[in-house]
């Protein structure tokens, strides 16, 4: 209940503002001196032509360029009258520096005599305040599209990082897997080292055996001779692939 009180009191407060900002002033329209009513906001002047082409949009009415004006060619705007109209509007930027200010000027024009001027001119002024709520909705629609693209170019960047650190990942599993591998070779190679010297003292255990047994002929001396010299050669070799 108090969010509503809070909300109704808001929707008041802007509606007060509103006919605060909108003023009574006369229009040049091409040889007709006409009333009109100006509404002043601290906005962008951008921000509001956009906003009050789309608030024209919203109540379907095309305008055309006119005596420097956007005019709603026979409009029906039930809100004003309940005859046709044309409908002026204006959006410029007036004064400088800190006097600067966004200015939309309207007026009404209507062909019926039928319909009573002071209360054509009146909803006119009822229709601008209700431009003026509408332009904050404006802005924040137009903002919250802007954070909806920033929000998935943050969300792109995230899913990218995202990407990128899995790619780490799997390169840092991919090395440690490499090196995993190379020390498994290294265990084979140390146990063949191993093995080898285990083989050498064999080889040379040997050599000191045969080298005991010079009493037999010369046949076998020379036999043993030339078999110590294989081995030799096959424990330099042995030697050499150890190193």
């Amino acid at each position: 209940m108090k969010k509503i009180i809070t909300l109704a009191a808001a929707a008041f407060m802007t509606l007060g503002l509103a006919a605060q900002n909108v003023q009574e002033t006369v229009i040049a329209i091409g040889n007709l001196t006409v009333p009109a009513v100006t509404l002043s906001v601290d906005k962008d002047v951008k921000l509001v032509q956009n906003a009050m082409s789309q608030y024209l949009k919203d109540a379907k009415l095309k305008t055309e360029k006119s005596n420097g004006f956007n005019v709603a060619v026979n409009a029906n705007i039930p809100t004003i009258a309940p005859a046709p109209v044309n409908l002026y509007t204006l959006v410029d930027q007036q004064g400088k520096g800190k006097k600067k200010a966004t200015v939309v000027t309207v007026s009404t024009i209507c062909t019926d005599l039928t319909i009573d001027q002071s209360t054509l001119h009146a909803n006119t002024r009822v229709w601008l305040e209700g431009f003026y709520p509408y332009i904050g909705r404006y802005e924040a629609a137009q903002q919250m599209a802007v954070e909806k693209q920033n929000l998935k170019r943050a969300e792109k960047a995230a899913a990218s990082a995202m990407a990128a650190s899995a790619a780490i990942d799997k390169a840092i599993a991919n090395d440690q897997k490499k090196i995993a591998d190379y020390q498994e070779k290294i265990k084979k190679l140390n146990k063949e080292i191993k093995d080898c010297e285990e083989e050498i003292k064999k080889l040379e255990a040997d050599i000191q055996r045969q080298t005991k047994q010079k009493g037999t002929a010369e046949e076998k001396v020379q036999s043993a001779n030339q078999n110590v010299n294989d081995v030799q050669g096959e424990v330099e070799r042995y030697r050499q692939l150890s190193e």
